[in-house]
């Protein structure tokens, strides 16, 4: 699908906005502000234009773009136990991501020592046309 008129971090917010709405997830776009004693245990961060490229097409005009983004699932602890909070929200979102046919790939990042977190990331590409006065 080609998104019209918006730019992939607000794409990426259409595609899980349900994951807050439904599952209450807190979901941060491109960073999280949050005191350490006020981290979610568990919460979806958005990252925009990890590679952001043109597409040219026929008469060599580059109006498509396509970009690498993330959605990356951070919880707080270890990941070990399938009946924690960090695999039962990996399963909602892959099950959401399915849901809406959206093509992804899973990257299992793992324990981080020095955030004390488990991170697991849904990599996935998007196809848009921005903002008309962009492609002037």
């Amino acid at each position: 699908m080609i998104y019209i008129g918006k730019e992939p971090i607000q794409i990426l917010w259409d595609i899980t906005k349900d994951l807050y709405i439904k599952h209450k997830i807190p979901i941060y776009k491109e960073v999280m502000h949050e005191e350490p004693e006020d981290t979610p245990s568990s919460y979806i961060l958005l990252r925009s234009e990890i590679t952001d490229n043109d597409e040219v097409i026929g008469d060599g005009k580059g109006l498509t773009r396509y970009a690498d983004c993330d959605i990356i699932l951070v919880s707080k602890g270890f990941a070990d136990d399938t009946t924690d909070l960090h695999n039962k929200n990996k399963k909602l979102i892959k099950q959401h991501l399915k849901a809406q046919d959206i093509a992804f790939q899973g990257f299992n990042l793992g324990y981080n020592e020095a955030l004390k977190s488990t991170e697991y990331t849904f990599s996935l590409g998007v196809e848009y046309i921005g903002e008309e006065e962009d492609n002037k």
